[in-house]
């Protein structure tokens, strides 16, 4: 009940917003989780990826709206042309492979560093996986997944 309200207000800020750039952008918007909405943005001028700090700041906007205007949290994914979820089905099959390797060769492997979001996505994706377990490890730029066999 409460995920449908907040996706009418996003609906609504996010035509109000797209006016206002004057953008013929349409959107779609998906529940994800219990408490994040993925919205993607369907053609437009917002696909290259030198945009995405456009994108980031609009996410940013839409979830401080939500928060107004609804009192709930709500964790945002502002997508352009479906990038971030293709992305994440590459993470999600690059894991598996993985976490395949990590069991039959019974030992760690260790992930090139990524953003917290990529990790995530890794993380989430293996997270009932058997055999396997994930952590991270580092620190800021170099933090990274580590995939080991779960040996309990």
């Amino acid at each position: 009940m409460r995920m449908d309200e907040v996706k009418q207000e996003a609906d609504a800020f996010l035509k109000t917003l797209l006016g206002i750039l004057d953008e013929d952008a349409a959107f779609e918007i998906e529940a994800e989780g219990e408490d994040g909405l993925y919205v993607n943005l369907i053609g437009g001028p917002f696909a290259l990826p030198e945009e995405r700090p456009i994108l980031s700041a609009l996410e940013h906007l839409l979830r401080g709206a939500l928060h107004r205007k609804t009192g709930i949290e709500v964790d945002v994914v502002l997508d352009a042309n479906g990038a971030i979820k293709r992305r994440r089905a590459e993470l999600v099959r690059f894991a598996l492979d993985k976490a395949e390797d990590a069991i039959r060769e019974h030992r760690k492997i260790r992930l090139n560093p990524m953003p917290s979001h990529e990790r995530r996505t890794i993380h989430m994706a293996l997270s009932k996986y058997p055999g396997v377990r994930t952590y991270s490890m580092g620190t800021g730029d170099h933090r990274r997944v580590v995939l080991e066999p779960d040996e309990s």
